[in-house]
């Protein structure tokens, strides 16, 4: 009675932990789903810093090239300003020299002075002489003066380039560095993103680690649902066979009890009967002789009849024993009672019965054993499900390939069990966590063949003898590939689901 009524219960709590367990699988997926998705958002976020920092360091390197090109161009502009002074200078020296002879010219009689000194030349040699070099001296001046207002005018404009040109670096530094300040401030606001995506991923991780540790705690009181049901089933079925047992001891005794009770009666019989005889044989010693002659053989002719009549009768009894074993153990007793002609032959009847008796009883225990057999074969298995377990069975021997789909060149575990079942017509989901949900939860002691055993990662179909038919691994078969396995119980189950009622 503890047996049956510990069974729905547990049944009961176990489907409460599996429907808990689904769940809480179900927010694991969605909480690693975020994570991963977090993941792939902080690096994208990652990337994007990456590839601040490598504009923000080409801005510093531009950056700092400019401040050596403006250096050099405030050097360039010291250089032009000294060259612009020395010309200066060299201008002022050239037209203070050409004020000197000019004022020596004027001191000495002006334009008359070159003119006397043109005459007072000795000869005309001497006077063009004398003009070509005044000439050359006038010349001299005007290019000396000219080539000086040029060298200062090229100096200026140089230095006016360069300054217009330092002005463009200073311009570049700035815009540089106004884009070296917004890339800084772009890749801190990404870095303080990334941050948070790394406190985000952090708390998703822990929850997603909550939910594995209860799935644990799941999973081990599952474990623990299973060994109280196998050893509420083992109970029961040592319960069942110490019953049966007791019953049969029992019947055996009655039986017994009653063959003795019987041979007590019909030894009690004989000895009433012997007893009659004798007196009627002391009643008639009085007579004659030959009278006592005649008496003696009619009882011996009596006794002969009586023997043989009882064997016939014997006979009949064993023959009605033997053809009503299999219906009632009680006929024996009945029919060896009404047997009451001698005490040998009575108590050979009692002892034939016990042992026919004994011997029906055994046949019946076996015939009830074998009927029982059937029964349960018959209340445990189904056509439907045998023929799932059938068709099943065709394709061992083909191999495993994770993600594989076909039942005759590759296929992985869950793939061969919804694909299996699409031949019957039933939709099963692809994966073996979500086939987990799929038909109806029961235990293992309700199972029959064509269930389905759903393990952590992995699910079969069981047969009906204990044992189960899967894609198992990609090891070459029989090692691995679809096969068929004796113990369905190898390893820890989460759930075993009815698909076909």
């Amino acid at each position: 009675m503890s047996a049956s009524l510990t069974f729905p219960v547990a049944a009961a709590r176990k489907d409460e932990v599996q429907a808990e367990k689904a769940a809480t699988e179900s927010k694991l997926s969605a909480a690693e789903s975020k994570a991963d998705e977090l993941e792939s958002e902080k690096n994208a976020l990652l990337g994007e810093i990456d590839s601040l920092d490598q504009s923000l360091v080409q801005t510093m390197a531009q950056i700092e090239i400019l401040n050596g090109e403006i250096s050099d161009k405030e050097s360039a502009i010291e250089d032009t300003k000294q060259k612009l002074e020395d010309a200066q200078a060299e201008k002022d020296k050239q037209y203070a020299s050409m004020k000197k002879r000019i004022q020596y010219l004027y001191e000495n009689g002006g334009s008359n002075a070159w003119a006397q000194m043109i005459l007072e030349s000795g000869s005309i040699t001497d006077m063009f002489d004398k003009a070509e070099y005044t000439e050359k001296m006038y010349q001299y001046d005007r290019d000396e003066l000219q080539k000086m207002k040029d060298v200062v005018t090229e100096v200026t404009q140089l230095g006016e380039q360069l300054t217009q040109e330092k002005a463009e670096l200073e311009d570049m530094k700035q815009a540089q560095e106004e884009q070296q300040s917004s890339l800084q401030t772009q890749m801190d606001q990404k870095k303080a993103e990334a941050s948070d995506y790394e406190t985000q991923i952090a708390n998703v991780q822990a929850q997603a680690q909550e939910y594995k540790n209860l799935i644990e705690q799941q999973n081990a009181e599952l474990k623990k649902i299973q060994e109280e049901e196998a050893k509420a089933a083992e109970e029961a079925r040592k319960a069942a066979e110490k019953a049966a047992a007791e019953k049969a001891a029992a019947e055996k005794a009655a039986k017994e009890k009653a063959a003795k009770e019987q041979a007590a009666a019909e030894a009690k019989a004989a000895e009433e009967k012997a007893a009659a005889e004798s007196t009627k044989a002391e009643q008639t010693s009085t007579k004659s002789e030959d009278t006592t002659d005649n008496s003696n053989n009619n009882v011996s002719e009596d006794t002969t009849d009586n023997s043989s009549n009882s064997a016939s009768e014997d006979t009949t009894d064993n023959s009605s024993n033997s053809a009503s074993e299999d219906t009632t153990d009680n006929s024996n007793v009945s029919e060896d009672t009404s047997n009451d002609d001698a005490s040998n032959d009575t108590t050979n009847d009692a002892s034939n019965d016990t042992s026919d008796n004994d011997s029906n009883y055994s046949e019946d225990v076996s015939d009830d054993s074998s009927s029982t057999t059937d029964n349960s074969s018959s209340s445990t298995s189904s056509a439907t499900g045998e023929a799932v377990v059938a068709y099943a069975s065709q394709f061992i021997g083909n191999p495993y390939v994770y993600g594989g789909n076909s039942l005759t060149n590759g296929i992985d575990c869950s793939g061969f069990v919804q694909q299996v079942f699409a031949h019957f017509g039933y939709s099963l989901p692809r994966v073996s966590d979500a086939q987990a949900g799929a038909g109806r939860g029961i235990s293992y002691s309700e199972s029959r063949a064509g269930d389905i055993i759903v393990y952590s990662g992995h699910v079969a179909i069981l047969t009906g003898d204990g044992g189960i038919v899967h894609a198992s691994n990609s090891a070459p078969y029989p090692q691995g590939g679809i096969k068929y396995s004796s113990n369905a119980l190898y390893r820890p189950y989460i759930a075993i689901r009815r698909i076909v009622e």
